[in-house]
């Protein structure tokens, strides 16, 4: 790295760090952002995501510097603390996808199966069903309420496994992006 003109070395940073230099952090930022910013847009896809990530990862830097061990890689550890944020990242977009599959699986079985009794309900959640395209209708009751995996669907319905995540997936968005009005009416109803 640059600094006045010169190379500055690593354990000149670490140094700089620790004794909480504005300039060397400041230095830093400026001369690294850009590159980590790439890099995180590269696995991120998302702008906003990889800056988050990056501003992230220097605050990090600044709160624990005193914990470094003088011979770390400023530029090893900044690149290295970008990717850890990216995987996690795509750790918590999997859970939240599970459980927002769980979630609308649930609804959709408390919906038809236990409080049929409720018919505003029961209407709802068959409306919602009701307006998605027939092979992902089929797909999806086949999955819920028959627990049929996609390899028992696909020979059933003699699609591939693939056409079968697909629909279900799809069905799942489809679904999802309806249930702030089910989730809201199952509130109102003291259901959930």
């Amino acid at each position: 790295m640059r600094c006045n003109g010169q190379d500055m070395a690593n354990e000149d940073l670490v140094k700089g760090l620790k004794n909480k230099s504005n300039e060397v952090f400041e230095r830093i930022f400026r001369e690294m952002s850009p590159g980590l910013f790439r890099f995180a847009l590269a696995y991120t896809m998302n702008a906003d995501t990889a800056e988050d990530i990056v501003q992230d990862t220097f605050m990090r830097l600044w709160t624990m510097v005193s914990s470094l061990p003088d011979d770390t890689n400023i530029n090893s550890y900044l690149y290295s603390s970008v990717k850890n944020s990216c995987l996690n990242y795509y750790k918590h977009l999997q859970v939240e996808d599970s459980n927002r599959t769980k979630l609308t699986e649930a609804l959709i079985y408390v919906g038809t199966l236990e409080y049929e009794d409720d018919s505003a309900l029961f209407d709802k959640v068959q409306e919602c069903l009701q307006k998605l395209p027939d092979q992902q209708r089929k797909v999806l009751e086949l999955k819920i309420f028959q627990n049929m995996s996609y390899k028992e669907i696909a020979r059933e319905l003699k699609v591939s496994e693939v056409t079968v995540h697909t629909h279900v997936k799809r069905a799942y968005k489809f679904i999802w992006e309806s249930l702030p009005l089910l989730y809201a009416f199952m509130v109102v109803k003291g259901m959930v």
